[in-house]
């Protein structure tokens, strides 16, 4: 056991020295200039060259051969260019980001609504667990968060997909480069207590090497129909007799051996011959995406059993952090079952998808990965219905027809706010 451990931190620490070792490694100011130029290019001939906009990333070029931006700096520029377009499937991904990053708040919020509270924690300030997040270095929480998602890891499409960044722990770098960090080093957080007590507090990141005990808010009584944050499987299924519902959680559009996605459906459909039931909800609400092996063998099952599942009441729950192929679910779902209705709120991906990454290129000065989109999704049932149901823009997020959020309340005692809602709306 002493000997596995041993290894372990070595490990770790030979991937310390080494990526140390590559920042130390000469980079010219031409080296920049050409990682920026190979990013241009694949940004030329990508699905989004009929937006792509050369201009930032020449003002890049110059500003670099002037010895104005560093790499670090460099890197940040081209992911505050990349952002603009809003394409959650564009991205630069650092190979050092574990080693630059790695330090971060302990803390990482639940967002109900539009409140931040903290859901997780290290045992030092468990006392907090439950406080609502106010202020975060001397901003407001909406000003922090529209400051700080200039420097995050991954771009937002939607503003309802931006409202999650804090569900994130947030790394010190991004911190800094905010300017949300003191000259001593720590990061002030001004948080407010369920019953309206107000706390300010000054605490420093985190290094991963440091060993940290973490806790977790627990409500007063647990839902046992909801798996809150439990990604442990792709997808599951629960049940309540009380509200004559079977809930179907897809937390990602991944196929999984162990139990697939006809084994899913199976339950879902042993569940609803009981006889116990009159609706059946998809709760999409974590789901970030997936792929296409996903997609197939869905839409196999939603035909197999469109005359079982007619029967039924159908709803979807969705949410800002809903994404990518999680857009796709909800298109078949609408494809085979138009009488279906949307709960929750506007996805974090737009309608007018650019999906699929297109990995591979390499930047080896910049010590980066340039990820962007392969394709534009056809999504017809999705583009129809925001033109003619919900009348919004392709570009934005699948809206809801019942718009629903979270409840820290409800949540404390074990209910959930959206399931709630369904339950209402089909029982009038």
């Amino acid at each position: 056991m002493k000997k596995s451990v041993l290894l372990i931190i070595a490990l770790i620490l030979l991937s310390v020295f080494t990526s140390c070792k590559n920042q130390k490694e000469t980079v010219t100011l031409k080296d920049l200039y050409y990682d920026i130029e190979r990013i241009q290019i694949d940004m030329a001939y990508s699905p989004l060259k009929d937006v792509y906009d050369p201009e930032p990333f020449e003002q890049l070029k110059a500003d670099v051969m002037a010895g104005k931006v560093d790499r670090l700096e460099c890197v940040f520029r081209i992911k505050k260019i990349l952002s603009e377009y809003k394409c959650g499937h564009l991205n630069l991904v650092l190979n050092d980001g574990y080693h630059l990053f790695g330090k971060r708040l302990p803390f990482v919020f639940y967002c109900f609504g539009n409140d931040n509270h903290i859901y997780l924690t290290s045992s030092k300030y468990k006392q907090y667990l439950g406080w609502k997040l106010v202020k975060l270095g001397g901003l407001s929480v909406e000003e922090a968060r529209k400051t700080i998602v200039n420097y995050e890891l991954s771009p937002y499409e939607t503003v309802a997909g931006e409202k999650y960044e804090f569900e994130f722990s947030m790394n010190l770098i991004s911190l800094e480069e905010a300017g949300l960090v003191q000259k001593n080093g720590k990061v002030s957080l001004t948080l407010e207590s369920p019953d309206g007590k107000v706390k300010t507090i000054n605490c420093r990141a985190r290094s991963p090497f440091v060993f940290t005990k973490w806790v977790r808010l627990s409500p007063e009584k647990n839902n046992q129909l909801l798996k809150h944050f439990d990604k442990s499987k792709n997808y599951m299924v629960t049940s309540s007799v009380e509200k004559k519902t079977v809930y179907a959680q897809c937390n990602s559009c991944v196929v999984d051996d162990s139990y697939t996605v006809q084994n899913w459906f199976s339950d879902i459909i042993s569940e609803l011959n009981t006889g116990k039931f009159n609706t059946l909800v998809f709760d999409l609400r974590y789901n970030p995406g997936g792929d296409g092996a996903f997609e197939f063998a869905l839409n196999n099952e939603l035909w197999k059993y469109k005359t079982e599942l007619d029967k039924y009441n159908l709803a979807i729950v969705a949410t800002g952090r809903t994404y990518s192929c999680s857009l796709r679910f909800i298109n078949y779902v609408l494809m085979y079952y138009p009488q279906v209705v949307l709960f929750g709120e506007e996805t974090g991906q737009a309608i007018f998808n650019y999906t699929g990454y297109h990995k591979g290129n390499n930047l080896k000065k910049l010590n980066c990965e340039f990820i962007f989109p392969q394709q534009i999704d056809d999504q017809p049932e999705l583009q129809k219905r925001a033109r003619e149901v919900t009348h919004s823009d392709i570009h934005c997020g699948v809206l809801p027809d019942v718009e629903v959020f979270e409840k820290y309340e409800d949540f404390m005692n074990g209910e959930d706010t959206i399931y709630n809602a369904i339950y209402d709306y089909f029982r009038k």
